[in-house]
């Protein structure tokens, strides 16, 4: 589907029914700090543009008549840190960012086999993770970058749409 072919209409008649990779998923949901062999970052970058990018489309469709300006700041609201902490706090994501680098022994240790549980003050490090608010916004622009080069325009915007983001620009009887 070319850019220039960037219809509304057909972005929600023909989105693929195929979920992105699931070694991309598990890319877009691990940070640097996780230590892994792949991270977030370069699917971050990707969806965070394609996020801005759909956002202004959106946003120009929506309100045409609005000064560049009003039309700046209300793309971003919608694309900030905290707006999208917010809707992966909304959509119940934060228990899958893969944050913390795994340590098995010693007092560093992190990590406890299936099945086991311990009491006391600290099991914290064991079940916690405490990223930063950005480690989430990250994870969100790194899914948009998964769903994006796996999927396709379709599927991506609906994903988006799906997460709480104005993306696709509804008049005022509800209709793209």
């Amino acid at each position: 589907m070319l850019l220039v072919s960037l219809n509304y209409d057909l972005l929600l008649k023909n989105a693929s029914e195929f979920p992105p990779l699931y070694d991309l998923l598990f890319q877009s949901i691990t940070a640097s700090g996780a230590a892994e062999n792949a991270n977030m970052e370069s699917l971050a970058t990707l969806g965070d543009s394609f996020l801005k990018f759909a956002m202004s489309i959106s946003l120009y469709h929506k309100y045409p008549f609005d000064s560049i300006g009003d039309l700046t700041s209300k793309r971003d609201d919608q694309v900030s840190n905290d707006n999208l902490y917010q809707l992966a706090m909304k959509k119940g994501l934060e228990n899958y960012l893969n944050f913390n680098r795994l340590h098995f022994e010693g007092t560093e240790a992190n990590w406890l086999p299936p099945g086991y549980k311990i009491d006391g003050k600290n099991s914290d490090k064991y079940i916690k993770q405490k990223p930063e608010r950005k480690a989430f916004a990250d994870m969100i622009e790194a899914l948009i970058g998964a769903f994006l080069i796996s999927t396709d325009y379709s599927t991506t915007i609906k994903f988006m749409n799906w997460l709480g983001l104005d993306v696709i620009p509804l008049d005022e009887h509800g209709k793209n």
